[in-house]
């Protein structure tokens, strides 16, 4: 009894070294690479904190269910204010990333410094992209369903923009590039931060955590460890 009592009074003063044997999950969407920044990111992040994190990629909609659950304990990355769809979540207010929006085409002819410049005709979208499909509205488009399927279209110049998240188009770009002899001219269309959401069984962990984005943030760590993706991705084409 006397051991249990001691243990108790233990775990009372020193709280963070229960955490530091913890490990905490995320659910993330399967196969991006935002989630690779977001991963490398966190476990910085959750490292200074002495915790250890696991991170489970899930098609979209199944990774953000099960997050918001509590089946795990959040979710790794989503863009802005997706806890007010789903309330189980807690958004930590330090972007861990960024997505960059962008148009893609092989005219040099065309300017485009946001979603009111697709106007022409011939615009591009991949089915489920949520970003893409809210930026285009109510315009016309050709909607495929994979991004190989929209570098084919406009190689096959059966579209004029291609509408795309940019890391995601970095190992694409540079295939086209060099298969098709051609020159792609790119712009940014919009750019979303990306920022970790907590279930709120983890509450207390939001300020906490949000101390250390900063610091990291403060630091120039976030862009570093960005940066150096950016580099591995283009280096492995």
């Amino acid at each position: 009894m006397r051991i249990i009592k001691y243990a108790a009074v233990f775990i009372f003063l020193f709280p963070g070294i229960v955490f530091a044997h913890n490990v905490m999950e995320f659910t993330t969407i399967e196969k991006s690479s935002y989630a690779v920044i977001a991963e490398r990111v966190l476990k910085e992040a959750y490292g200074r904190l002495g915790i250890d994190i696991r991170v489970s990629g899930r098609p979209a909609q199944r990774a953000i269910h099960d997050a918001n659950s509590g089946a795990v304990d959040g979710e790794l990355y989503r863009i802005k204010d997706v806890h007010l769809k789903y309330p189980n979540l807690m958004m930590v207010p330090v972007p861990v990333g960024i997505m960059e929006g962008v148009g893609i085409t092989t005219r040099s002819d065309l300017s485009m410094q946001g979603w009111e410049d697709l106007s022409v005709p011939g615009v591009c979208i991949r089915n489920g992209v949520k970003f893409a499909e809210k930026g285009v509205g109510n315009r016309q488009v050709t909607v495929v369903n994979s991004n190989n399927q929209l570098f084919s279209m406009l190689g096959k110049q059966r579209c004029s923009v291609i509408v795309i998240a940019r890391l995601t188009s970095i190992p694409l770009t540079l295939e086209f590039a060099k298969r098709h002899k051609t020159s792609l001219y790119q712009s940014v269309l919009q750019v979303y931060p990306l920022y970790h959401y907590l279930h709120k069984k983890n509450a207390s962990l939001v300020p906490r955590l949000a101390k250390v984005l900063l610091e990291m943030e403060t630091e120039g760590r976030i862009q570093a460890i960005r940066e150096a993706y950016i580099a591995e991705l283009y280096a492995q084409t």
